[in-house]
């Protein structure tokens, strides 16, 4: 039988007490980097989100005088700071998300915010009210991407008594809910000045009135009328009185040019025994000339309009007008039209397509919405051809009016 082991010497009882301090200084190591890693991230945690509700406070986003002295100043004035309820709405209630994740990424698109103000893009009051609506069109899009998210934190359908409303807010929030509206559709304005929507589109106008002015006809070009032309059947002086009237993007073929008159060749569409307007197609009211009776066309042909048994005649005829009112080409004022339609027809609901209307509802649509705009006859024409030729019912062939 082999001899039992011997008393284990001092030497392996040293080894064995070195191994075990060895494993004891790694698992020490160990459990010191896991509780150091918690505390940092406690404290990077907890710095993170202090800076964060930092930026969130009233007192910094007032902390610069370019929100200080104009928004603010209005916001003070509202409902939203001072009410009979005593409720507040601060700045980041209505602007910032109140859930982790899209809080960070409202914070993140922020940072083009700080490069503004370092830049000093809006550093005065002049150019603050020149980009106003450009800036208020950003958060009423971001509001309306996310069905009014911030305002619903404090209001929502559900919550709201109409027994406590007024007749007529009771019916219009009674419409909203069921037509799936969100706040910021109607509710723009309410804690800050109202832009000037027409700003932008008329200074653009502007400046196709001074390329118009400048542009030189030649006979054989085509062009369009910018807006409405005074015409005459025979050519008089500047200034003698009209027979009649261009409309607003209407194509013309330059047939002479002769002391500040352009003579041009106009082709359109008059119904049955009507000759004072020329319509663009037959059968859709698409206004391109107002003539008078003694006005001499070239009859060019007839057709039948299905839906209406009504003859009619696409005509040419020759007449002058004014030569500093036309442009070269179709887009510039179609993009116009678009700039004027999203300004302004948006204030109270998305806007419709062109094609959600046949070109004659467009007529309806526009003489029943006009009165909740500031656009001028001029600019209400202008956009009502836009959405007509670009209509339902349009020959989907034709590029241009």
């Amino acid at each position: 039988m082999a001899a039992p082991p011997g008393p284990t010497s001092s030497g392996d009882q040293g080894r064995t007490f070195g191994m075990a301090w060895q494993r004891f200084g790694i698992t020490g190591t160990v459990m010191a980097a896991a509780v150091g890693g918690i505390l940092a991230g406690v404290i990077g945690w907890g710095g993170f989100n202090t800076v964060m509700e930092a930026t969130n406070r009233t007192g910094f986003c007032i902390s610069c005088h370019e929100m200080r002295d104009t928004v603010y100043a209005e916001y003070t004035r509202s409902l939203h700071y001072r009410n009979g309820s005593g409720v507040r709405a601060e700045c980041a209630d209505c602007h910032v998300p109140r859930d982790w994740t899209h809080k960070v990424a409202r914070k993140l698109a922020a940072t083009n915010e700080l490069y503004h103000w370092l830049a000093g893009s809006i550093d005065t009051r002049e150019k603050f009210e020149a980009k106003r609506h450009e800036l208020a069109r950003h958060e009423w899009d971001r509001m309306r991407a996310t069905d009014s998210r911030e305002c619903r934190n404090c209001h929502s359908f559900e919550a709201m008594d109409p027994h406590r409303q007024s007749a007529k807010a009771a019916k219009a929030m009674a419409e909203a809910a069921r037509a799936g509206r969100t706040c910021i559709d109607c509710h723009k304005g309410i804690a800050h000045a109202f832009p000037d929507v027409t700003a932008g589109h008329r200074r653009a106008f502007a400046e196709l009135s001074a390329e118009a002015a400048a542009l030189a006809l030649e006979p054989g070009r085509r062009a369009y009328a910018l807006a409405t032309l005074p015409l005459q059947l025979e050519r008089r002086e500047p200034g003698s009185p009209p027979d009649g009237e261009l409309a607003a993007a209407t194509p013309v073929r330059v047939l002479a040019v002769a002391g500040g008159l352009v003579r041009v060749e106009v082709v359109g569409w008059r119904r049955g025994d009507a000759a004072g307007t020329l319509y663009a197609e037959a059968g859709k009211r698409i206004p391109r000339a107002r003539l008078g009776d003694a006005a001499a066309a070239e009859d060019l042909r007839t057709v039948t309009d299905p839906d209406t048994g009504q003859n009619w005649t696409e005509v040419r005829l020759a007449v002058w007008t004014p030569a500093g009112g036309y442009v070269p080409a179709i887009e510039p004022l179609w993009a116009q039209a678009a700039r004027v339609y999203d300004a302004n027809c948006t204030l109270c609901h998305a806007a419709h397509p062109p094609t959600a209307y046949t070109a004659n509802e467009w007529i309806g649509n526009i003489n029943a919405m006009r009165r909740l705009t500031k656009l001028d006859d001029e600019e209400i024409r202008l956009l009502q051809a836009y959405l007509q030729l670009h209509a339902r019912d349009r020959d989907k062939a034709a590029k241009t009016p």
